[in-house]
C-alpha cells in the first residue's frame, strides 16, 4: 500500500494522544493533560495499535511503559507535531501586542526565579494572548525537550556541543549557601571545613550532572555531604530556615528567597568555576521572529542578574 493512502487512516488528533501519553507514561494523566476522558484517549490508541500493528504501550508498576516500536515513533511523530504547531502559531513580523502564540521554554528551576518574572510582567502589560509554558527539569532535561520538539528554547549549562543546535552563551551563574538565620555554626561566612562537614540539601539531578558538578567541586578541595534531595528548588528554602543543612543556590534565587524566608547568604569559601549558562535553540528556527524575540528577552534578564551579580562574562 502507497505511503499516502497508509497516512489518510491516520487522524492527527490520535498523534497527540500518542504523544501526551508517551510522555506521561500514564493514560489516566495523559487524559487529564489533553482535556479528555479517559475511555476516549483508550479508545484511540486502541485504533493507532490496530493500524501499525503493535501494542504501543505496556502495563507498568506506574502506568504504562512504550515498546521498542512507541519508542521508535515519538521523534519524528514529535517532530511533526512541533512543526505543525510552529506553523499555525507563527507570526512572521513578530507584533508582541498582536500576537497570539505560546512559547515552551525547558529550563533548569533555579533559572526561572532571575529570568522568567520581568518577561512576564511585560508580557501581562503588553500581550495578551502569549503565554509561557515552563517545563521543568523533572519533566525531562531541557536538551531532550528541545529535541524532542516540546521547547522552543532550553537554558541550561550544557555539557556537550549538539548537532542540529544553536547556542548562545550568557554567563557562568555566581552560586552563594544559603542558612537559616539562626544557624548554630555559621553566621556571615563558611570554612570550607564546614561546607565539606555540614549538611547540604541539593536539587535532584541526572548522573551526568552530579558527577560534573562533584568533579567540579572537589577540583577546589571540597565535598557535600548530601542529607536531603529534592525534585523541586521551591522545597529548599523551607528545608533550610526549620533545619542546620545548608545549600548552595544561585545568586538571584538565594536573595529572593532569603527575602521571603529567614535565610542568611553566605559567599562560597573557594573559588567558583562551574559551567557556562547557554541559550540552546534549534539551527533551523534560528529565523523565526518570535523565538529571536523570545532570546531577546532573556538576554536581557540575563544582563541584568550578571551586573547585579557581578557574574563573569
Amino acid at each position: 500500500m502507497k505511503p499516502d493512502n497508509e497516512l489518510r487512516k491516520i487522524d492527527l488528533n490520535i498523534l497527540i494522544i500518542f504523544e501526551a501519553v508517551y510522555t506521561a507514561r500514564n493514560i489516566t494523566r495523559a487524559s487529564e493533560q489533553l482535556g479528555m476522558n479517559q475511555p476516549t484517549v483508550s479508545n484511540a490508541l486502541g485504533r493507532l495499535k490496530a493500524q501499525f500493528n503493535d501494542p504501543l504501550f505496556q502495563r507498568s508498576e506506574r502506568g504504562v511503559a512504550p515498546t521498542p516500536f512507541a519508542d521508535s515513533l515519538i521523534l519524528p511523530v514529535r517532530q511533526a507535531l512541533s512543526i505543525l504547531r510552529d506553523s499555525l502559531s507563527i507570526n512572521r513580523d513578530f507584533d508582541l501586542p498582536k500576537a497570539t502564540r505560546t512559547f515552551r521554554l525547558a529550563m533548569n528551576d533555579f533559572l526561572v526565579m532571575g529570568l522568567v518574572p520581568d518577561m512576564l510582567n511585560k508580557i501581562a502589560r503588553q500581550a495578551q494572548n502569549v503565554k509561557l509554558y515552563i517545563i521543568g527539569h523533572e519533566v525531562m532535561p531541557p536538551i531532550d525537550a528541545l529535541l524532542a520538539g516540546e521547547a522552543d528554547i532550553a537554558l541550561d549549562s550544557f555539557i556537550n556541543e549538539v548537532p542540529g543546535v544553536d547556542f548562545l552563551p550568557l554567563h557562568i551563574p555566581q552560586g552563594v549557601v544559603v542558612a537559616r538565620r539562626s544557624h548554630p555554626v555559621l553566621q556571615g561566612e563558611i570554612s570550607k571545613r564546614q561546607f565539606s562537614e555540614l549538611g547540604h540539601v541539593v536539587l535532584r539531578q541526572n548522573s551526568r550532572m552530579r558527577a560534573h558538578a562533584e568533579s567540579i567541586l572537589l577540583s577546589q578541595g571540597v565535598t557535600r555531604r548530601i542529607v536531603c534531595e529534592v525534585s523541586n528548588s521551591i522545597l529548599i528554602p523551607s528545608l533550610i530556615t526549620t533545619t542546620d543543612l545548608i545549600a548552595v543556590l544561585p545568586g538571584p534565587f538565594a536573595r529572593n528567597a532569603a527575602r521571603h524566608y529567614d535565610l542568611q547568604v553566605l559567599p562560597l569559601p573557594f573559588q567558583q568555576s562551574g559551567a557556562r549558562l547557554q541559550i540552546a535553540t534549534l539551527a533551523n528556527k534560528a529565523r523565526d521572529p518570535g523565538i529571536d524575540w523570545l532570546r531577546q528577552q532573556l538576554l536581557q534578564a540575563a544582563k541584568q542578574n550578571a551586573a547585579e551579580e557581578d557574574w563573569l562574562d
